[in-house]
């Protein structure tokens, strides 16, 4: 990840919005948009009750999460031109099989990062979906990369953001598993070559822009299977959204 002047990776709305790499300069700004849209209106952050004001240690152990992802230097930010104000965010992860012995990454964040039980609620279901179908096992490939958390300011809504920053982190994954921009990646991990891109999507909005942009569903799973401090996940969703979506994007 770079201090400063991320990667611009392109341009929408009339030239006037544009998708960079995140930088350690923006990503205090970046961490705030989850503050303000992802912890508050995403689906399984509210089925696990992170949105409400008294459970802030759970919507800080999350950032923490975010600030561990973002040091892969595979995060994107969308920005408006004129402003210059962040309106999305896409925290990005390299996910690979793990030596012997080792716990994969959100296995070992959950167990060793997070302790309130609204946090722990989130990283269960984000490690029950990701287990369910072992996309290393299916497409016999040994890295990929995770779009994690994608999130959109309410004011800034509908203006294809999401979209956006998903279609270029597809790009940013081809390069990478061609050897190209590696020197952005941490240094721990520019050995990687990942051949897909995962991600979790929770509403009919993210699977929209997903499907959008060639995503393929490997599994869909009913909020109805999820439960969290007395009622199921759909209990506290809007009906509209039924199912999470494990969808994979193969280069």
């Amino acid at each position: 990840m770079r201090d400063n002047a991320g990667r611009l990776w392109g341009k929408f709305g009339n030239g006037e919005h544009e998708v960079r790499s995140l930088t350690r300069a923006d990503l205090e700004e970046a961490l705030q948009v989850l503050d303000k849209s992802f912890f508050l209106y995403e689906n399984v952050c509210k089925a696990c009750q992170i949105d409400l004001p008294e459970n802030a240690q759970a919507r800080n152990e999350l950032r923490e999460l975010c600030r561990i992802a973002a040091e892969d230097g595979v995060s994107l930010v969308a920005k408006d031109v004129k402003s210059g104000q962040i309106m999305g965010v896409s925290f990005n992860k390299i996910q690979y099989i793990p030596p012997n012995g080792q716990d994969p990454f959100f296995i070992e964040f959950r167990n060793k990062r997070t302790h309130s039980p609204q946090a722990q609620c989130l990283m269960d279901f984000m490690i029950e979906i990701d287990s369910a179908t072992d996309v290393f096992d299916l497409y016999k490939i040994d890295s990929l990369i995770e779009l994690m958390f994608l999130a959109t300011l309410p004011e800034w809504q509908r203006r294809g953001v999401a979209t956006e920053l998903t279609r270029y982190t597809i790009e940013l994954t081809r390069e990478l598993s061609e050897g190209v921009g590696v020197e952005e990646v941490h240094p721990q991990l520019r050995a990687m070559r990942p051949k897909a891109v995962t991600a979790i999507f929770t509403s009919v909005f993210s699977q929209k822009a997903g499907h959008s942009q060639g995503f393929k569903v490997i599994n869909s799973v009913p909020f109805t299977n999820f439960s969290f401090n007395g009622k199921t996940f759909d209990q506290r969703i809007d009906p509209m959204h039924k199912t999470s979506e494990h969808a994979v994007y193969l280069l």
